[in-house]
């Protein structure tokens, strides 16, 4: 008889045993699962994050090799410059007026003051510039997080820019 309880009450206690090993499990999984999760999206979110701004650099290139080169026949600079834009960069942009791309002339040692690119009023050159000018290239676009998780820490609207810098020959 007493073997038969002790046998008992050795399968019981192996039963709560397991049951609290399953119960410690579920709450690590708890704890740690939303930390995972949020680790995730957040790498997401970054990587993509780093490819659209790879790819706003590579228009940036690609324009600055159109000021080096000259625009094609028959095409505007302005017009040159958006179709790269929204070639490259279009993808990643759902409004197509977050687009910009502002273009100015800076001569050293003449012109100290650089235009302020932010303002309504300023109007970009379309021009190549004189020798041992700098051509001044900034572009951007702005577009929502892409999955929300950048919510969660205060910025609903990502900001992209590049700048590139030419100089002439002297």
């Amino acid at each position: 008889m007493r073997k038969a309880l002790k046998t008992a009450g050795n399968a019981t206690a192996a039963r709560a045993r397991r049951l609290l090993e399953r119960g410690v499990t579920a709450l690590e999984f708890a704890i740690v699962a939303p930390l995972v999760i949020l680790l995730l999206f957040f790498s997401l979110e970054m990587g993509l994050a780093m490819w659209a701004d790879a790819t706003l650099e590579v228009a940036a290139m690609r324009i600055s090799r159109i000021a080096q080169l000259g625009v094609p026949e028959g095409t505007s600079c302005t017009q040159a410059v958006r179709n790269v834009l929204e070639r490259h960069v279009g993808f990643w942009v759902r409004d197509r007026g977050t687009l910009r791309a502002d273009m100015t002339i800076y001569t050293p040692g003449i012109d100290p003051s650089l235009p302020d690119f932010d303002d309504d009023e300023y109007e970009p050159v379309c021009d190549a510039g004189g020798r041992g000018d700098m051509i001044i290239f900034r572009l951007g676009f702005d577009r929502p997080a892409f999955t929300g998780i950048m919510g969660m820490f205060g910025v609903d609207i990502m900001r992209y820019e590049r700048t590139a810098i030419i100089q002439n020959e002297p």
